[in-house]
């Protein structure tokens, strides 16, 4: 089984960020079997450097994500793949000790994706040069996917959880003629699990910012709301209805 590639900035690619913005700009692969330390300036045994055909830093997860086409002049298992910068310098590197990443073939291609997890100041400081011009198809689906939400048509859940948040938030009340928790019809709706208790023993009246009595939530106003008396201190009648009434928690 194949080793992950796990990438590691290097020292160098850390002071080059340190001078200003680094602009990633090609791929190289070698055959040398080794650790990563990130004190490397070079592989140890490159046979191939190809340029990038495109790629970019998600915005949210500052996850660099880039594809090269890797046309080799000779066979190899890859070892070690480096990441470099218009001015040569090895920004970042993977490298395996005991199994082959992939291996390259002298008779076709190989065309791949990776992806780098920066940090939040390193994502700031680089940007991808692309070449789209040696593989369209493989470019078409990179560009595809760098916006922020390539496939808008399916369920947003962030979004989704700022609506839900909004429209139906911890401390709304639900009211219904059955007695049963409402749970399962919201968790089925929403898709995500809620929570509810039921409402027993209270008078709702929603507040007036006109009247004096009601207009601070929580109050509690004991017989307020079933007189029939309409004097100066106390506002006409409310109509009373009961219901089974639950509340999101």
């Amino acid at each position: 089984m194949a080793d992950a590639i796990l990438f590691k900035v290097t020292n160098a690619g850390k002071q080059a960020l340190a001078s200003g913005t680094v602009k990633l700009s090609h791929l190289a692969v070698g055959t040398a079997r080794r650790s990563t330390t990130g004190s490397e300036v070079a592989l140890t045994s490159e046979i191939v450097r190809t340029p990038i055909i495109s790629g970019g830093v998600e915005p949210i997860s500052n996850v660099l994500r880039f594809s090269a086409d890797i046309v080799a002049a000779s066979s190899g298992s890859v070892y070690e793949i480096g990441v470099m910068t218009d001015r040569g310098i090895l920004f970042a590197v993977a490298a395996s000790n005991s199994s082959p990443f992939f291996a390259v073939c002298s008779t076709s291609n190989f065309a791949a994706s990776f992806g780098i997890l920066l940090t939040e100041s390193e994502a700031a400081g680089v940007t991808v040069i692309s070449d789209n011009s040696q593989n369209k198809p493989l470019a078409t689906m990179e560009g595809h996917l760098s916006p922020q939400n390539p496939h808008s048509q399916y369920l947003d859940i962030p979004r989704f959880q700022h609506l839900l948040d909004t429209a139906i938030p911890v401390g709304f009340l639900y009211a219904s003629h059955s007695g049963i928790n409402p749970k399962p019809l919201f968790d089925e709706l929403l898709g995500i699990s809620t929570t509810w208790r039921r409402v027993t023993g209270k008078i709702i009246v929603s507040t007036d910012d006109n009247d004096n009595f009601i207009d601070t939530i929580g109050d509690a106003f004991g017989q307020k709301g079933m007189t029939t008396e309409a004097i100066s201190q106390r506002p006409q009648a409310y109509p009373l209805h009961t219901t089974h009434l639950w509340e999101r928690i």
